[in-house]
């Protein structure tokens, strides 16, 4: 009787002295350098989710084929014009002799500013990891100075940022948009318009327009993110009092001028995003603009279709390793016709029982009436146009803001405002468990918030990344032939979705032949039209405009081939066989 009562105390010992143990360590850390401890932290998290990247940054990417790849072949190019002399606006190697059809990618200033010298110095490979594992520190340092500076300690700081800083979207977003991973401008806004508030110049006012304005230079979509947070935190500095104005007409009217002050600063910084947005080329200006607009009109079926749902926010991870297959497998099933990059905006289980400690503690004070407004406005926004209010059949805002800004369509991304209000909140929340709590279980209270957070976050293993070196051997085959037009089929497949992958992938692997091809990722425009008339390869008349196009070599990638339902003739008239290396066929064009 004795063993049996006395052994569990005995390993709860343990425990609470290993928690103990664990929790001074990291305690002793954030209190001699606490944004150093936090860095680091952040970094370990990246290096973990996203091995083995670190140790082969020059030969693999996290992430999988489609958006991932066809950003580094943007970088390739980027950094092969920039040596060459040639427009890093539009790939002269693409959609060759028809045009590359770039005229309508709304190019962003910073990326090709930053990425381009990277991809010059260290290849395109390493400006995309690099890009995408300083998005982990960086945004949890600023989140955490968020944090620190709405007095908040600095381990409960510390749990915000890293808790932002870890959620599934940011995890998501690295497996294939390389520029939404970068969320450390939301709460660097936020920032410096908390400080003015607190009685900081009025030069935290233009710190914060030049962040808006840094954002209009990295993603348009998050710019649209952006200009949300900061109406909603002027609505809640106009509502809620400060000592600062006597009256309530002089704190709107001061209100007022602080909005106009981050709005001018914006300002400044549209010029320019126009330009890169919208293009002179060789055709008029006008005309260009006019084109690249075109495609990006988006349907009301699409704003449906990415928009979050309710179930988006609180189901776990569908790739954690934890997460029963039955979980995972429903998740899939009622995605909506989403897909997990854009739909995964759990929450966490802890940071929502923390969030909600906070807010029944603390109330309102104006941090959490705050970020109650602004996860709730997130929220809002990010529901799908058909939600109603029943009976009164008021829409979600999507269906109203469709009408006037119809080039928006994954608004499930403004659900990133709920998740940092969230774990602005939960930060609020483990204060006050440091305040509270006491007891010997002290340690194991403080602890137990991180490793819960990491558990819940987690998606390791297996390995979420995609070697692309050493490259297929038709590519190192074709780098070292003579001059001439590529096309790789399929070119114009019945699946958009996989026809797009594989076009990315074709424009990637151009990094090792170097030579100009007929294929081009745009969907629109002079090449992508002739495509479709131009498969399958083996129909009558392909051949002829293979020839009148200067086309000299033909790559059929036979898998996808088959997997679109078209065959693999070797005999075809115009066409000589030349070998089959891998799984491609390479033919070459016949003079007429």
């Amino acid at each position: 009787m004795t063993e049996a009562v006395t052994t569990p105390k005995l390993s709860t010992n343990r425990e609470s002295r290993a928690a103990a143990s664990l929790y001074e360590t990291a305690a002793a850390a954030v209190r001699a350098h606490p944004v150093m401890a936090v860095v680091l932290a952040a970094i370990a998290w990246a290096i973990v989710e996203t091995w083995p990247v670190v140790t082969q940054l020059n030969v693999t990417i996290f992430g999988t084929p489609g958006d991932a790849t066809g950003t580094v072949g943007l970088y390739w190019w980027w950094a092969y014009a920039a040596r060459h002399g040639l427009s890093l606006f539009d790939n002269t190697l693409q959609g060759v002799p028809l045009g590359s059809g770039w005229e309508t990618i709304p190019f962003s200033v910073l990326p090709m500013a930053i990425f381009t010298p990277l991809a010059l110095a260290f290849g395109p490979i390493v400006a995309y990891n690099l890009e995408l594992l300083s998005s982990f520190p960086l945004t949890a340092w600023t989140t955490y100075l968020l944090g620190r500076r709405m007095q908040l300690p600095a381990l409960a700081a510390a749990f915000a940022g890293l808790a932002f800083a870890a959620v599934p979207f940011h995890i998501q977003k690295a497996m294939g948009h390389a520029g939404q991973t970068h969320m450390e401008l939301f709460p660097a806004a936020l920032l410096f318009l908390v400080r003015w508030r607190q009685g900081g110049s009025r030069w935290n006012l233009a710190a914060a327009g030049a962040v808006a304005g840094l954002q209009l230079w990295i993603d348009f979509y998050f710019t649209a993110i952006l200009v949300l947070l900061v109406a909603i935190f002027f609505l809640v500095s106009g509502v809620m009092s400060d000592s600062r104005w006597p009256t309530w007409a002089s704190q709107l009217r001061g209100q007022i001028a602080a909005g106009a002050i981050v709005l001018l600063v914006a300002g400044a910084f549209l010029p320019l995003a126009v330009v890169f947005a919208h293009r002179p080329s060789s055709a008029d200006y006008v005309g260009t603009a006019q084109q690249a607009a075109t495609p990006v009109i988006r349907t009301e079926g699409e704003v449906a279709l990415y928009s979050a749902r309710l179930q988006f926010y609180v189901t776990p991870p569908h790739d954690n390793p934890l997460v029963p297959g039955a979980v995972s497998n429903w998740e899939t099933a009622h995605l909506h016709g989403n897909n997990f990059v854009e739909a995964s905006l759990f929450i966490g289980y802890t940071v929502m029982v923390l969030a909600l400690l906070a807010v029944l503690v603390r109330r309102l004070q104006f941090p959490i009436v705050l970020a109650l407004a602004i996860g709730t406005a997130g929220f809002v926004v990010s529901l799908p146009p058909d939600w109603a209010i029943p009976v009164i059949r008021v829409h979600a805002p999507s269906h109203y803001l469709y009408l006037v800004v119809p080039l928006i369509r994954v608004y499930s991304r403004f659900g990133v405002l709920v998740l940092l209000a969230a774990a602005l909140l939960a930060g609020f929340g483990y204060a006050v468990i440091q305040e509270r709590v006491r007891s010997r279980l002290r340690p194991v209270a403080l602890v137990l918030p991180f490793v819960l957070v990491a558990l819940e976050f987690n998606n390791v293993p297996p390995a979420h990344v995609t070697q692309i070196l050493p490259a297929p051997p038709e590519y190192s085959w074709l780098r070292g032939q003579p001059p001439g037009v590529l096309v790789e089929y399929p070119l114009a497949g019945p699946d958009m979705n996989r026809q797009e992958i594989a076009t990315r992938q074709y424009a990637l692997y151009q990094s090792v032949h170097e030579h100009p091809m007929f294929n081009t990722g745009q969907t629109n425009g002079p090449a992508a039209d002739r495509a479709r008339t131009l498969e399958p390869y083996y129909a009558p008349g392909v051949v002829q405009q293979l020839q009148s196009l200067g086309i000299h070599y033909v790559f059929v990638h036979r898998t996808d081939y088959l997997v679109d339902g078209r065959s693999l003739p070797q005999n075809v008239d115009g066409l000589a066989y030349v070998t089959t290396l891998g799984d491609t066929d390479i033919y070459l064009v016949t003079s007429r």
